[in-house]
Formats: C-alpha cells, sequence, structure tokens
C-alpha cells in the first residue's frame, strides 16, 4: 500500500519519527516483558468478555478465545522482535481485515490497544533502571503502538468500504433483476392467454396438442424462474416455524 508513492508504513514512521533507536529500545524490552505476557494477555480477554459488545465477536466460545490468546501472544512478541518492515506491515494489516470481517466495532480496536499500552507502561515504569530510560523507552512503545492502529484502522476502512461498495452492486443488480423480472412476466402472460385461445381452436389433433403443452410447460418453468429470482432479490423477513430435528437431517 502506497501514499503518494511512498508506502504507508514508511509514512507513519516518518511521522512519528520511528528510527533505528526506537527499534533497539523495544528489542531490548522483550525480556522484561515476556514474563508479564501471561497476565497481560488473561486481562485484556478478562476485558473483552465483560463486555456485551465487544464479546458478541466472539462466536466460538472459550475454544475461540483459547485461539485468539495465542494470535494476541504471538502480536505482542512481534512488538519487541521485529524486523518493522513491509512484511510486519502486511502481518498488522491483517488484524484490520479480520475485524471487517467479524463485525467489530472500531472503538473496540482503540480501547484493546489502550489496554496493552497501560500493561506495557506498567511493565516499563517497574522495571526501567532509570526515569530517564523509562520514559524513552515508554516513547518508543507509544510510537509503535500509534502506528499499529493508524494500520489496522486503514485497512478497516479499505475493507469497509470495498464491502460496503459490493452490497451496493448487489443492491443494484438485485434492482435490475426485479425490473426484468416483471417486464418478462408480461409477454409471458399474452403467451398464456393466446395458448387457451389457441386451444380452443385446433380441436384434438394429437400433434398440434402436444405442441401446445409443450408450450405450456416452457411457460410454467419461465414463471418459475422468474418467481425464484424475484425471492431472491425481495427485501422479506424470515418466516420462523417449529420443526423436528429429524426433519432436519432427512433434509
Amino acid at each position: 500500500m502506497t501514499q503518494h508513492g511512498e508506502h504507508l508504513f514508511d509514512e507513519l514512521k516518518r511521522y512519528v519519527g520511528f528510527d533505528a533507536g526506537d527499534e533497539a529500545l523495544l528489542r531490548g524490552l522483550r525480556d522484561r516483558v515476556t514474563p508479564h505476557v501471561r497476565r497481560i494477555i488473561d486481562d485484556f480477554y478478562d476485558h473483552i468478555l465483560g463486555h456485551s459488545g465487544a464479546r458478541s465477536a466472539i462466536t466460538g466460545g472459550m475454544a475461540q478465545v483459547e485461539r485468539l490468546k495465542g494470535t494476541l501472544r504471538g502480536w505482542l512478541d512481534g512488538l519487541f522482535t521485529g524486523p518493522w518492515d513491509y512484511d510486519y506491515y502486511e502481518l498488522r494489516a491483517r488484524i484490520g481485515r479480520r475485524h471487517v470481517e467479524i463485525d467489530l466495532p472500531q472503538q473496540y480496536m482503540f480501547t484493546a490497544v489502550n489496554v496493552i499500552r497501560g500493561h506495557l507502561t506498567d511493565v516499563i515504569l517497574d522495571t526501567a533502571p532509570d526515569l530517564a530510560t523509562a520514559r524513552r523507552e515508554l516513547h518508543a512503545v507509544d510510537k509503535l503502538l500509534d502506528m499499529e492502529l493508524a494500520i489496522m484502522l486503514h485497512t478497516y476502512r479499505e475493507d469497509y468500504l470495498l464491502r460496503m461498495r459490493k452490497s451496493e452492486r448487489l443492491a443494484t443488480f438485485g434492482q435490475l433483476v426485479a425490473s426484468i423480472g416483471h417486464e418478462l412476466r408480461n409477454p409471458l402472460g399474452v403467451m398464456e392467454s393466446s395458448l387457451f385461445l389457441l386451444r380452443g381452436k385446433v380441436g384434438d389433433d394429437p400433434k398440434v396438442v402436444r405442441h401446445l403443452d409443450r408450450i405450456e410447460s416452457q411457460i410454467k418453468v419461465s414463471n418459475r424462474i422468474i418467481g425464484d429470482m424475484l425471492d431472491i432479490v425481495r427485501d422479506r423477513p424470515v418466516a420462523q416455524r417449529a420443526v423436528e430435528p429429524a426433519e432436519l437431517i432427512a433434509a
């Protein structure tokens, strides 16, 4: 992804002033952060599971939570190991795309990163050899987390707009299908009326009757196809009914 000929990640680094010094500070933090990772991850998901809005994005129960904890562990490790290159950017961009897929509201992306930021701040302040070092480390972490958010939001917006455009195309297609369906039913109605009149004129000639039956059969097929198409594009509420489990299995 480029912005005005410059890769977005390069632009973000330049904007926040993220440089080799910050990379060195982050690598130096890894050993101090690692002992606290499990606690950070558990608290992170306690926040999610304790909030109905955020929890609704997790549809696979605790099994999914455990898988997500593994993903978060890898994400945290990546913060402090790098390399902070284009592959790193692409890996982070997938997070924003995944949030679109599960319909996670954007506000939870901000609050989730803030939970992580708070924990890392505590770890740095508790383990830094002196206040000056802590300030430099905190600044480096803040720069990277701000870039992480920017990447997620950028890809979230891209994928969300793409999905909206797709929905708009599908809506336009539905309107076209409905229009064509209604237009086709008019000539089919004329054919049915003419067929009825013809049956009264041709008598009992088996060959003629057979051809009229074939015409009638194809008119019915055409009407059924048009009806199915219109059913697809109609905005109808879902019809609910009680069923037996055996009926579902048989289907």
